[in-house]
């Protein structure tokens, strides 16, 4: 009888490090670049939203290209590849700030978006591959947390060193994430199955299960962009100078979420759960929108935080869990897509709506989208969906398919 494969082997831990590593540059732009549109390229509240927007728009087009690269030539060069990107994408910013050029900021977060797109993809698609079955929502868990991990060392660290040297220091440091997310994917296992026939059509890049999951993320994650790209200037009309204590709270409280989520998952049904965290978004983004004072902001970015936290998670695993293991890199390329559809359009048009009717204005329609997608993810739309129970137990496939 064989041993039973560890959790948490050292290939996976290499595989949380460089998550961790890209996400640091991910969490890093969220206190840092609304500072930098504003006071150093004399940018609007649009302005910002077109700035994360832009990063979305580089993912959205560059994922189905990814999506193909990542099937024909595996996971590892992906990563390699995305990595050396943002990292020079980095350098980009760092000229607009030196320059005081908007165009020149907008390029590099275009730039940006394309790499982010290769990474994502490749550390996510790694994330369902490389544990055995049985441990693949413990692990997924774990990999979520390292996300919010990597956002929570990027804005902590990002704001305290703008704050204490500039702009081109932050994104300096950022390159050097960057860097490190590079190094430590080149030592990763490659874990694309064998068999997997990358598309030879763009059409069939995108899995039409993982796209009905994906509308429900498309208007959840929406509700994501909202919050990390427009608190820090929100929360300076309330006199607050250091945001990165609310960002922090935020990451803080989702990341002791995700602690517990491979448990929970394995027992509670993911419909119930993701209609339970749906609500919680909702209320906290209600919070957000009529708040009076700071104590509200806090208090809205938990409440916020301990539904949000459960979102990605759940509408990959149920979109993986609904799909056969050959598609698992097409399934969470077509659910993320549809993130980058709500970064991307989501973003620009919350700018506009924040310059128009107010941050409290765009909050109030940023709960209206979660809600409308909480009441899809109750109908028959999702409900026939085998990911939407409780975690499926799979056979334990051959090492091979997992190294």
């Amino acid at each position: 009888m064989s041993p039973r494969p560890r959790i948490y082997s050292s290939r996976v831990l290499g595989l949380f490090l460089a998550t961790i590593g890209y996400f640091s540059v991910a969490g890093l732009s969220f206190p840092v670049l609304p500072r930098l549109v504003e006071r150093e390229l004399g940018g609007s509240k649009a302005d910002i939203g077109l700035a994360f927007g832009l990063l979305a728009v580089g993912m959205l087009f560059a994922r189905p290209i990814a999506g193909i690269m990542s099937d024909r030539y595996g996971r590892r060069p992906l990563m390699i590849v995305g990595s050396v990107i943002v990292g020079i994408a980095q350098v980009g910013h760092v000229i607009a700030a030196d320059t005081g050029e908007l165009w020149l900021l907008f390029l590099a977060r275009v730039l940006t978006g394309a790499g982010s797109s290769a990474m994502y993809l490749a550390l996510a698609t790694t994330a369902t591959e490389l544990p055995a079955p049985e441990h693949r929502d413990r692990v997924f868990a774990a990999f979520s947390t390292m996300v919010l991990v990597g956002f929570a060392i990027g804005q902590t660290s990002g704001e305290w060193v703008m704050q204490e040297w500039g702009f081109w220091p932050a994104y300096l440091m950022a390159t050097g994430f960057a860097l490190l997310t590079l190094i430590v994917a080149a030592t990763l296992p490659e874990t694309r199955p064998r068999g997997v026939v990358a598309a030879s059509r763009m059409r069939e890049v995108f899995h039409p299960v993982a796209a009905r999951v994906g509308l429900v993320n498309l208007m959840v994650f929406t509700a994501f962009m909202g919050f990390n790209a427009f608190i820090a200037d929100y929360a300076e009309e309330f006199g607050m100078e250091e945001v990165r204590w609310l960002l922090l709270l935020y990451s803080g409280t989702t990341m002791a979420m995700r602690l517990v989520q491979g448990r929970v998952m394995a027992l509670v049904p993911r419909r119930t759960l993701a209609s339970i965290a749906q609500s919680f978004v909702v209320a906290g983004v209600l919070i957000l929108a009529t708040a009076g004072g700071t104590g509200q902001l806090y208090l809205g970015a938990f409440v916020f935080a301990l539904g949000l936290a459960w979102n990605v998670p759940l509408m990959i695993l149920i979109a993986v869990d609904s799909a056969d293991e050959a598609d698992r890199s097409k399934v969470v390329a077509t659910v993320t897509t549809f993130g980058d559809i709500a970064n991307s359009a989501g973003t620009l048009a919350l700018g506009f709506v924040a310059e128009s009717f107010g941050y409290d204005g765009m909050y109030f329609l940023v709960g209206g989208l979660v809600f409308a997608g909480l009441i899809l993810l109750r109908s028959p739309f999702l409900s026939g969906l085998a990911g939407m129970g409780r975690s499926r137990v799979e056979p334990v496939a051959p090492a091979a398919s997992r190294t």
